[in-house]
């Protein structure tokens, strides 16, 4: 035998050999997961964090992200919701499921229903989307100075058009003060999905009001806010014969002049700053003559104000944990009675307040709150002194841990307002 038939006995050999490996592979059907066999049909649709499938939803809210589970959802073509568009770039989808974000959107008219499209068809089914309203709050500091740009409290102006407050729009803005005859339009300084605001005129007087003009779903909609209420100020900038308890009191009241204050809002503050022992009682007074009736006999109707800053060192968030005995958070307490029967306890931290960074902000308390006193049969009675009384606040602070507190927090212009104006 030659050298050649060796050679092709080889390579026949090397044949068999492949031939009975390949007779050896199993065959694995990998499922089409992006062909389509008929029309879409869903059959559930869950909250996208509901990975376990636990609750179906029947109805859904402005950016919420969805998983649609059902049948032949490939190669999407179209949805809409109220018949507003998804953009379908953005949606994944399978032929058993896909992930739908529903538009940040209002729509022109509700229909409550999802449709959904593909190659093979469409289906459509009843699927509410809740349309939320403007959330207009207030300023996000009342007392920010004239000329200054001013962050709007909310949600949702840039859906009803806060970012186009032109003359032709169908929103509008209006700061008047009526005692000095002053009345000037202004429009949204900036607007987007997360920040508004407006610029306060450089003349605008003290004691004014702003109203924002709107329209939602065709109807006409208006909310007025306060600016700087100067006349309902409780104890003034802290200056003259405020019948303070102590010097300790008498010595936190600033101007915005002295070394590491925040920019002063046109009137004196308190500023507390320092460390302060675990369980330490820091207290001071002041007081004034109780200014109305009606504080006294509707509460309700009312809320207490002031504007607070933090040192961005010093944010409210390193005090929030309860103390080693077990107590509630420590924090800021008012006491509106001489008497001291009411007392309430302001945990900033609960509010969401944690840091101001340096700014002003704008803290709102319900009046009948702060003079909630629960009585022997479990009611809750409403202790204010009657108009022309002198009353005191308290101001304490008591660090409610084992370490103290390092604080660098400023106070001003506390005051009664209305809820609503």
């Amino acid at each position: 035998m030659n050298i050649l038939s060796f050679k092709h006995i080889g390579v026949a050999l090397m044949a068999a050999a492949l031939f009975s490996a390949c007779n050896d592979v199993v065959d694995v059907n990998y499922p089409d997961r992006y062909t389509n066999h008929g029309a879409p049909s869903i059959t559930g649709i869950y909250d996208v964090q509901d990975t376990g499938h636990v609750s179906a939803l029947s109805s859904g809210t402005l950016n919420q992200m969805l998983r649609i589970e059902g049948a032949n959802l490939a190669n999407v073509k179209k949805i809409t919701f109220n018949g507003l568009d998804v953009d379908v770039r953005q949606v994944y989808a399978e032929s058993g499921e896909s992930f739908v974000k529903i538009p940040r959107k209002i729509p022109e008219h509700v229909t409550d229903t999802l449709v959904y499209e593909t190659n093979e068809g469409k289906t459509a089914l009843y699927f509410p989307v809740s349309i939320p309203h403007v959330a207009l709050e207030g300023l996000s500091n009342e007392f920010a100075l004239q000329g200054s740009e001013v962050q709007l409290n909310g949600d949702f102006f840039d859906l009803y058009n806060f970012n186009d407050t032109t003359d032709n729009s169908p929103v509008s803005i209006t700061i008047t003060n009526s005692e000095q005859g002053y009345s000037q339009k202004i429009h949204t300084d900036s607007c987007s999905e997360t920040f508004t605001s407006i610029r306060i005129p450089q003349d605008c007087p003290d004691n004014s009001l702003i109203t924002f003009r709107w329209k939602e779903m065709g109807k006409d909609m208006s909310k007025t806010v306060p600016y700087r209420m100067t006349s309902a100020l409780l104890f003034g900038d802290f200056t003259g014969d405020l019948g303070w308890w102590n010097d300790w009191g008498k010595n936190l009241v600033t101007d915005g002049t002295k070394s590491g204050d925040p920019e002063s809002l046109g009137m004196s503050f308190l500023r507390i700053k320092g460390t302060f022992d675990s369980w330490s009682w820091n207290s001071t007074g002041i007081g004034c003559n109780w200014p109305n009736q009606d504080f006294t006999d509707h509460p309700e109707n009312y809320v207490l104000k002031f504007e607070v800053c933090t040192n961005s060192s010093t944010p409210f968030a390193d005090y929030g944990a309860s103390g080693a005995s077990g107590s509630p958070n420590g924090g800021y307490c008012f006491d509106f009675n001489t008497a001291g029967v009411s007392r309430h306890q302001w945990d900033p931290v609960s509010t969401g307040l944690r840091n101001t960074y340096g700014k002003w902000v704008t803290v709102s308390i319900p009046l009948d709150k702060l003079c909630e006193v629960k009585q022997d049969d479990g009611t809750i009675k409403h202790v204010l002194p009657a108009q022309g009384a002198w009353a005191a606040m308290e101001f304490v602070m008591q660090p409610n841990n084992n370490e103290g507190w390092t604080v660098d927090h400023s106070f001003g212009q506390f005051r009664i307002e209305p809820k609503n104006y």
